[in-house]
């Protein structure tokens, strides 16, 4: 699809049915299971994978224009992700590093829009974190 200039983008199903969240993850097995099925490791660069993952999401939602890739004007949606962790160690190459050894938990700071919604791995929001689950388990009981 990507040879035939068809975007390609990943995203999450949701915890409603693949009960993951972690993009990270989804960007690992997009990058394995294309080099296992065209059994060529050269097969989907990490860059590629992580152009799915940002840029390439933007674009699937016609919002490149707002979101996707940091740029000036663009919405400041940022996260940064500790890099002297020992999975990421050593450095061969930054990308596939990120692609395949980083987790959602690596994720130490979010930033949303400019603002910062969680700040070495705390939640820097309003709301209370306990009442918003509480508030999930009440629409799934209500849902099953």
């Amino acid at each position: 699809m990507i040879k035939q200039g068809i975007n390609v983008s990943i995203g999450t199903d949701g915890q409603g049915s693949g009960s993951n969240l972690d993009l990270w993850e989804s960007m690992k097995y997009t990058a394995l299971l294309q080099k296992g099925v065209q059994e060529d490791a050269m097969q989907m660069p990490a860059y590629e994978v992580l152009k799915m993952g940002t840029i390439n999401g933007a674009k699937a939602l016609g919002m490149q224009e707002k979101i996707g890739s940091i740029e000036k004007g663009k919405l400041a949606d940022i996260i940064i992700i500790n890099l002297e962790n020992i999975v990421l160690q050593p450095v061969n190459d930054r990308i596939a590093d990120i692609i395949y050894n980083v987790k959602g938990n690596d994720v130490e700071t979010s930033i949303i829009n400019g603002n910062i919604v969680m700040e070495n791995r705390v939640l820097q929001i309003k709301d209370n974190p306990k009442e918003i689950i509480d508030q999930c388990r009440k629409i799934i009981q209500r849902i099953q």
